[in-house]
């Protein structure tokens, strides 16, 4: 009885919390897009040399990136840590409860 109603308020919670981080994504990505701007502009200054300038520029966007994909993961992670600590609490209840052992012989 507890795994379906454990199921629905998951995939609610889930569901809530992506519709929170689509809804705020402008929003928390546009100091990154900002920074991104200045630090572009500080390279274009800052190297006369094409080919210096360009691995700067990469640098940024690598840079862009990577924080654009922590963001993503910091999100994903935070939406799922609750419904798979509450999985592994119903585990453990489960097996606690019949008694058996995580191992097998």
């Amino acid at each position: 009885m507890i795994w379906p109603v454990f199921a629905t308020v998951s995939l609610l919670w889930i569901g809530a919390f992506a519709w929170l981080f689509l809804v705020r994504w402008s929003e928390d990505i546009a100091p990154v897009d900002r920074t991104y701007l200045l630090r572009e502009q500080a390279c274009i200054a800052s190297y006369r040399d094409p080919e210096a300038r360009d691995r700067c520029l990469l640098i940024m966007e690598l840079e862009r990136f990577q924080t654009r994909s922590i963001m993503v993961a910091n999100r994903v992670l935070a939406g799922a840590s609750l419904p798979l600590i509450g999985f592994g609490v119903l585990v453990y209840l489960g097996r606690r409860r019949t008694g058996r052992k995580g191992r097998r012989t």
